[in-house]
């Protein structure tokens, strides 16, 4: 029997004022013969009709010299009915966010073959050509960009020199340090800008393209850029919409 019955029927006992150890054996024997029957939907959930089965119990084994009161009575019940609203309302609310989901995926499948753009840092090599990516600075500074593989080390440190505040795209030739070609696949970027006066300046990356398709991951909508095997956008990243090759 799960440990939340084993608790309620403890606490129902403590109420009874009765023999703990007697009670406690009598429901458990009943409530593990109604669960290896099916009737309880699973060894972490106590239902209201396994509960009262418990209950019940208990009330034929009370102490009739010291039996529970009406108060103690109702204020039992009374709990566990809130805690049983609180699991409906809860299962409930889920099938509305599954809803919501589903709904928010239909109208996504309007994105396909529409360009967008969005704050991300993903960069797409094919055959020495990029994808379409940028990054906000929000005054003059100096600016240098890397580039990392999809392991995660750095492949190339682009030095862009002084840049004006604005959008800028990255500019990447496909190469590493020593100039060897690198392979086709998806990489990202960082942006690092300083100003004149040596502090840091606020850096947005941004990326730009045509969706391919959708795809779910781990519950999540993600845009697909370009084409099969495109960079990725997560729908919540993106900030503007266009009809392709308008």
């Amino acid at each position: 029997m799960s440990t939340a019955a084993t608790q309620s029927i403890q606490g129902l006992t403590g109420l009874l004022a009765t023999d703990t150890s007697s009670i406690l054996a009598k429901a458990t024997a009943q409530a593990d013969t109604a669960q290896s029957s099916g009737s309880l939907a699973s060894s972490k959930q106590l239902g209201m009709g396994n509960f009262m089965t418990l209950f019940t119990t208990q009330l034929k084994n009370q102490d009739p010299t010291n039996p529970m009161q009406s108060y103690e009575l109702a204020a039992q019940l009374a709990q566990f009915s809130s805690v049983e609203e609180l699991t409906k309302l809860n299962s409930t609310m889920k099938e509305i966010e599954n809803y919501l989901i589903s709904l928010t995926n239909s109208e996504m499948v309007n994105l396909i073959g529409k360009e967008v753009s969005g704050v991300n840092n993903s960069i797409r090599l094919t055959d020495g050509q990029t994808s379409n990516a940028s990054f906000d600075v929000g005054s003059p500074a100096n600016v240098t960009v890397r580039i990392y593989n999809e392991d995660g080390a750095l492949v190339r440190t682009i030095a862009s020199g002084q840049q004006t505040a604005g959008n800028h795209p990255i500019s990447w030739d496909g190469r590493n340090g020593k100039g060897d070609k690198l392979a086709n696949g998806n990489y990202t970027f960082k942006v690092e800008a300083v100003g004149a006066d040596g502090n840091a300046v606020g850096v947005t990356s941004r990326i730009r393209g045509t969706v391919y398709s959708l795809k779910l991951e781990n519950g999540a909508t993600q845009l697909v850029l370009g084409g099969p095997g495109g960079v990725k956008l997560p729908a919540n990243e993106v900030t503007d919409i266009t009809q392709s090759g308008a």
